[in-house]
């Protein structure tokens, strides 16, 4: 049977014609659309059975049609050369017939020393090398910027600097936990707690071992943290439009609310010490 060639046509010219061919070739691989809790919960899976093989292959792929429409306007050529050799071995594996022999690799980590070089650009130059400034290099430092945001905004709306029991930093999985059981904050329907959690676990999984996520699955933490670091829609109440960087969170009695985040801390651990902030990064009823 005769090769296609919808990845290669694509990654040799990017046109609005290869593009959209390339986009309906993968959904028609890709089979049956998924529902976006599985296509999530899938991608950010950090142990797979062999068995499930197909299903994340599948997600892969749908995933990665959800993140070329959603740049589709702006998209480069160096970032859909990217998305095409992660790909690869997905299309491969779905579609025998598709040519993917032109990929001779795709890079999944990076040398510390690239790591520092950046780190060192970024604080003295306030930029990167421009060799660089590619999927490959700033996806991974994209990792620690999403992190940092995500802990912010728990800690933030907890009130709490750090917390330490027996001297031992009490972290980020704990705080998301207490957080996600709170009685006194009102959270914006928006915010879907097991979703934040499946992040945060991938997060940590690829920061820890230096590992390079695929683009598509970066887009989709995104999407997870929005609504819930970066809302949009404004907070109603009681008639009052209320915008706010903070309007996924509400809270009416905040004494209250901090002698419960205090009280389950307590019960978790004996001897827990917390450090609180000035301010508590949430809306207040006024």
């Amino acid at each position: 049977m005769r090769k296609t060639n919808y990845l290669k046509s694509a990654y040799t010219e990017l046109s609005s014609e290869n593009l959209d061919n390339l986009i309906g070739y993968l959904k028609q691989i890709g089979g049956k659309p998924l529902t976006t809790k599985c296509k999530r919960q899938n991608a950010f899976k950090i142990s797979w059975t062999e068995k499930e093989t197909k299903l994340q292959t599948r997600c892969h792929v749908q995933n990665a049609v959800e993140y070329l429409i959603f740049i589709k306007d702006s998209i480069t050529k160096r970032q859909l050369q990217t998305v095409i050799a992660d790909i690869a071995d997905y299309v491969e594996y779905l579609d025998s017939n598709e040519d993917t022999s032109f990929i001779l690799i795709s890079t999944n980590t990076l040398p510390s020393a690239i790591q520092f070089d950046s780190a060192k650009r970024l604080f003295y130059n306030h930029q990167i090398r421009e060799q660089n400034q590619n999927n490959y290099s700033t996806d991974l430092l994209t990792l620690y910027a999403i992190r940092l945001s995500l802990e912010s905004r728990v800690r933030g709306l907890l009130g709490i600097d750090y917390a330490t029991n027996n001297g031992k930093n009490i972290g980020l999985s704990t705080f998301i936990k207490i957080a996600k059981g709170l009685k006194y904050v009102e959270y914006s329907s928006n915010t879907e707690w097991t979703e934040i959690e499946w992040v945060n676990n991938w997060l940590n999984h690829h920061m820890h071992r230096h590992l390079r996520p695929y683009p598509w699955i970066i887009h989709q933490a995104l999407e997870v943290l929005r609504p819930f670091v970066d809302p949009k829609e404004p907070l109603i109440k009681s008639n009052r439009t209320i915008h706010s960087f903070y309007s996924a969170t509400y809270v009416v009695d905040e004494s209250a609310l901090q002698k419960e985040i205090e009280a389950t801390l307590k019960e978790l651990y004996s001897k827990v010490q917390i450090r609180w902030l000035d301010k508590r990064e949430i809306v207040k009823k006024k």
